[in-house]
């Protein structure tokens, strides 16, 4: 399976479904990193960028893209965000997507979510993560990280030069988990989980997650054939 998590900001897909990942790499499946931002406003790009590139080697990423948009500055209605995003789902052929919720208290996070949206159309399967921060947000789907739950905290270490933020504490990763769980009803064999919305979701006749083959998802001619300022970690 092809796992395509995209994020606005380092450290945001490793807070949202860092634990989904590391199992899904440990198990053999094919993870894809996309960042849109180097995380500017919140300290130095360089440094966040480092950071990120030490996420993915921890998680096992099979690939990493790291972009050079502005960070805060992200807007649904830039066409340009959406066609950098449909590039690197067409690079990634995923089975499945994993981005931002639309009710995120970010703008950019929102304008994140809107765009994959529209970028990943022809994606069968796209669901939203949490962050500590996210308000709102309404769980349907709950995924057992008990087993990593000390591995994704080990992960969010990475991101060293955002310490001083409560939601990257330990206790703030385990506290929304241990909730989630709670909320699954499963928490007498399940203590961590993450939580996802789903925002389209698509089953095939052998009642598995359905996929359109790549060569038969239309490609926009307009698209960047690679969008400039890439960092790419293969």
């Amino acid at each position: 399976m092809n796992i395509l998590a995209i994020g606005a900001h380092p450290d945001d897909i490793e807070l949202g479904c860092g634990g989904l990942l590391i199992k899904a790499a440990r198990q053999g499946q094919d993870v894809f990193m996309y960042t849109l931002t180097r995380g500017a406003a919140s300290g130095d790009p360089e440094q966040r960028t480092n950071e990120l590139v030490q996420s993915a080697k921890f998680i096992g990423a099979k690939a990493l893209w790291i972009d050079n948009f502005e960070d805060t500055k992200l807007n649904a209605s830039n066409s340009e965000l959406i066609n950098h995003i449909e590039f690197f789902i067409n690079k990634a052929d995923p089975d499945v997507i994993v981005t931002h919720s639309l009710g995120d208290v970010h703008h950019d996070h929102r304008a994140v979510a809107s765009s994959t949206i529209e970028a990943g159309r022809f994606i069968p399967n796209i669901m939203s993560y949490e962050i500590p921060l996210t308000k709102d947000f309404k769980p349907q789907v709950f995924y057992d990280i008990s087993d990593v739950v000390d591995d994704k905290v080990e992960l969010i270490k990475i991101f060293w030069s955002q310490q001083s933020k409560l939601y990257l504490k330990a206790n703030a990763i385990k506290g929304l988990a241990e909730y989630r769980a709670l909320q699954s009803r499963l928490n007498t064999s399940i203590n961590y989980v993450e939580a996802f919305e789903v925002m389209k979701l698509c089953f095939g006749k052998e009642f598995k997650l359905w996929k359109v083959p790549n060569d038969r998802i239309p490609k926009i001619t307009s698209a960047p054939t690679r969008p400039k300022e890439i960092i790419e970690l293969i």
